[in-house]
């Protein structure tokens, strides 16, 4: 059990995550340090917590550990590490706050009293962006991104009392500002400042801007809109996104394979030129090969590359 319990960020990535954790952090009240998935990384398929010699070789290589600055206590159990990353992070002044994209329905097991902000952007254009950083080949399977997140979301929010999460939508928050992070400033409890939107002189972030809302009607083909209509259905209704007005339509068994051989080879092409064909090659055999110093070492190549394109 996890004392000084941060509130957390959730939501899919690319749903506009890191342009409202700067939002945040730019509050003379509220810190935001960035994304914490790492907390639970590798967690056990039934949820218990993983082995800490194990997770600490496993932080040697996240991307994202390193840039927060956090010292590891070799002496401590994994529970007393978190505890220690928290400790470290805490500002007695201020309101801790930290995003998480991935597991984040087993955070009360640490963090029992936790607060949660969801955070929500339509799918499909949640999808082009993936699409974007090479994580999806296509819209059909880009929406995957988004449903795994929001399941995640759902397992979560059931579990809370309504005074203990909020949600917010992407669209609406760019639409409206001013009353939006108003909202979420009584949230935490502070009160709003003009200073959230100062963000873009200290970081490479430009200002909001609501033209970046729904560019899937005027990006996407009808037929793959039909396939992503038919797939998520209620998903969309429930978090009151509308159906693309095309149709549902189920993608036959030459549609799916058509959409599984797109997906595959996006990624690997994206991936080959990112990376380069050796480091992409040595990476995957010394995956299949099971070879953990070489592994390591391309982990790491790789998490350098993707630093610098990250946004």
């Amino acid at each position: 059990m996890i004392d000084k319990s941060p509130v957390f960020v959730v939501g899919s990535v690319r749903s506009g995550s890191t342009m409202f954790r700067l939002m945040l952090d730019a509050h003379p009240q509220i810190s935001n340090p960035g994304e914490f998935d790492f907390l639970l990384g590798q967690p056990g398929s039934a949820g218990q917590l993983p082995d800490v010699n194990r997770y600490r070789h496993w932080l040697s290589t996240n991307r994202g550990f390193p840039g927060t600055g956090l010292k590891v206590d070799t002496r401590l159990n994994y529970v007393e590490l978190i505890q220690s990353f928290i400790d470290q992070l805490w500002r007695d002044d201020k309101v801790l706050t930290m995003n998480m994209h991935l597991h984040y329905d087993r955070l009360p097991q640490l963090f029992p009293a936790a607060r949660y902000i969801h955070l929500v952007r339509d799918p499909r254009d949640v999808a082009r962006s993936s699409i974007g950083m090479g994580w999806a080949g296509n819209i059909y399977r880009g929406v995957d991104i988004w449903t795994t997140a929001e399941r995640c979301w759902d397992r979560l929010v059931a579990t809370l009392a309504p005074d203990r999460y909020l949600e917010v939508r992407y669209e609406t928050l760019l639409h409206n500002l001013t009353e939006e992070l108003g909202r979420v400033c009584g949230f935490l409890g502070v009160d709003y400042s003009e200073k959230m939107l100062t963000y873009p002189s200290q970081s490479t972030y430009a200002a909001p801007d609501a033209r970046l809302t729904y560019q899937w009607k005027s990006r996407c083909q009808p037929r793959e809109l039909q396939w992503v209509d038919w797939k998520l259905d209620r998903m969309l209704v429930d978090r009151g996104y509308e159906l693309s007005g095309f149709g549902p339509r189920r993608p036959s068994l030459l549609d799916l394979l058509s959409i599984a051989i797109q997906d595959k080879y996006y990624r690997i092409r994206f991936r080959i030129k990112l990376y380069g064909f050796a480091l992409y090659l040595g990476n995957l055999l010394a995956s299949r090969a099971h070879i953990s110093a070489w592994q390591d070492s391309c982990q790491r190549r790789m998490n350098q590359i993707d630093l610098k394109i990250l946004k």
